[in-house]
């Protein structure tokens, strides 16, 4: 017996990916707005995959502070996209 696989709709695919990427935009214009140390902490957790240890680390900071530091940044973010 064969298996069925259904395609993607391409359309719907192609569509989605133009939102995903338009919203990645939105947010990097935001993120250029906001100040030091929000973004590089941002930027370095999302995009970059550091752990807040590891941005502690690179900060010469507590893993508290890149904590506080990132969710400040959320909060930036956050209100900037509203």
């Amino acid at each position: 017996e064969h298996e069925l696989f259904e395609l993607p709709d391409t359309a719907l695919s192609v569509a989605e990916e133009y939102v995903k990427q338009d919203e990645i935009e939105r947010i990097q214009r935001i993120l250029h707005g906001i100040s030091e140390p929000y973004k590089e902490v941002f930027m370095l957790s999302v995009f970059g995959g550091f752990s807040l240890k590891d941005i502690s680390s690179i900060f010469g900071k507590s893993e508290s502070w890149a904590r506080v530091t990132f969710y400040r940044a959320k909060q930036k973010l956050s209100e900037r996209m509203r």
